[in-house]
């Protein structure tokens, strides 16, 4: 299948350019050739996971977190030089998808993880860089939950004034810790990184669905 095809799809299923995002969306690494015959999916872009897709036999890597944010890269050195030497070295092309995947009602992170923990009647919520990713909804005994994966902390405060009873994301730093015991919001934090897998597995698995090509979640060696 061609990379165009592929990429397409990507920014028409999650809507990326609609998006006002902190990330530089889309193809970020580019590869020689366009055609692909597997695809992995990974939630960083790091020499680790361009590795893993190399071995997997794939010509393209998905991440949701990418290399080049804001105003791009400035200088092509270091660990961002690691990442396109590695991903060049292995001709494996790397597409970032931030916001969008964090938002998608279908696939992304937020919405998955609230199916994944049964909650009902889910409503859009909290409003990130101009941009609203999270999701409210209620569980069976009619309690309700706020869920913003990632480092939203901060959005704590928020889901007190939704009327949440529970809050859930990935991290939140000490001040954002203090100000959710302060508004007596109950926060759970599950792990940046691990509540970011449901949205990627939930493209891979889409991906492959509908447009018949293979692909692979690549999990942290850590995570096997």
């Amino acid at each position: 299948m061609k990379l165009e095809r592929i990429v397409g799809w990507l920014d028409r299923v999650l809507d990326v350019k609609s998006f006002s995002d902190v990330s530089n969306n889309g193809v970020q690494i580019a590869r020689e050739g366009d055609d692909v015959t597997k695809v992995a999916f990974g939630v960083d872009a790091s020499v680790r996971t361009v590795k893993a897709a190399a071995a997997a036999g794939a010509q393209l890597l998905v991440v949701h977190h990418g290399i080049s944010w804001g105003g791009g890269i400035q200088r092509l050195v270091g660990a961002t030089y690691n990442v396109v030497k590695a991903a060049m070295d292995a001709n494996v092309a790397l597409y970032a998808v931030h916001l969008p995947l964090d938002a998608n009602h279908a696939y992304g992170n937020n919405y998955e993880l609230a199916r994944y923990l049964g909650l009902k009647n889910l409503k859009p919520a909290f409003v990130y860089h101009g941009e609203t990713i999270g999701v409210v909804g209620t569980l069976p005994n009619g309690k309700k939950v706020g869920v913003c994966s990632g480092g939203a902390g901060c959005h704590a405060t928020d889901a007190k004034e939704l009327g949440c009873d529970l809050f859930i994301t990935g991290e939140a730093d000490w001040g954002e810790t203090i100000a959710a015991e302060n508004v007596g919001m109950q926060m759970v934090c599950a792990g940046h990184y691990q509540t970011e897998t449901f949205g990627v597995k939930a493209l891979a698995k889409a991906m492959a669905r509908q447009l018949k090509v293979a692909t692979e979640f690549l999990p942290r060696a850590d995570e096997r």
